[in-house]
């Protein structure tokens, strides 16, 4: 088990998060007067001229019964890509932190990284494109906040071990990503109904993928609420 709040960056531990009335209110209503919405709607299609629900209620619903784990766990963003860059944003202090990846795998952990000043270690999956679970915690350091971990690996499409990612997952001090958006397509078990028994766990997946609405942009998070 870690401690979140330690991990977490000052700055953000600080934030009073922006708030509008329609993060407040619990009911349904056609118009918020103070979102300055184009009232006479839009060419394009019914309702698109007024602001989403922020906090995705109706969807995560949905999500959590087909999950089996309580709304509170679950991030809903645009792409997983969003998760990716607020797990760093949150937790990274540029120029200090880093993240560990195991190439080959997918870019964007790298290219999020960079953005945000945040130094990459590579440890490269071996022969049979899997992870060393030893070489992976001997190279992180006391600065390393999260490891990613792609299963099934893009672009290789490979499952990784699961003993390999439990013991990274016992043993390192930091966030563990395990990005899923494939997992959908591997005849194996999901690690998202281990989120409350691992506070260090962060798993990734996509409605990009299996559901089929990659125009859509929707990517969720699922991890321990505290």
């Amino acid at each position: 088990m870690i401690n979140p709040e330690i991990l977490q960056r000052d700055n953000i531990k600080n934030l009073k998060p922006y708030s509008t009335a329609r993060d407040e209110y619990e009911g349904r209503v056609g118009v918020f007067l103070d979102a300055n919405e184009n009232s006479f709607g839009s060419p394009a299609g019914k309702n698109l001229n007024r602001y989403p629900d922020p906090r995705q209620k109706e969807l995560k619903e949905k999500l959590a019964e087909i999950k089996e784990i309580e709304t509170e766990n679950i991030f809903i963003g645009n792409g997983s890509d969003e998760a990716i860059d607020l797990i760093l944003r949150a937790f990274c202090e540029p120029g200090k932190d880093s993240v560990l990846i195991m190439p080959p795998t997918y870019g964007m952990y790298k290219v999020a990284a960079e953005i945000n000043g945040v130094d990459v270690i590579e440890v490269p999956l071996n022969k049979r494109f899997d992870a060393d679970a030893e070489e992976v915690l001997s190279a992180a350091t006391d600065n390393t906040k999260a490891v990613f971990i792609c299963s099934p690996n893009n672009p290789t499409g490979n499952l990784l071990s699961r003993k390999t990612i439990l013991n990274i997952l016992e043993n390192f001090n930091g966030f563990v990503v395990l990005d899923e958006a494939y997992v959908d397509f591997a005849e194996t078990k999901s690690f998202v109904n281990e989120i409350n028994d691992r506070n260090n766990l962060i798993v990734l997946q996509t409605f990009s993928k299996a559901w089929g609405l990659a125009n859509l942009r929707v990517g969720s998070a699922f991890a321990d609420k505290r």
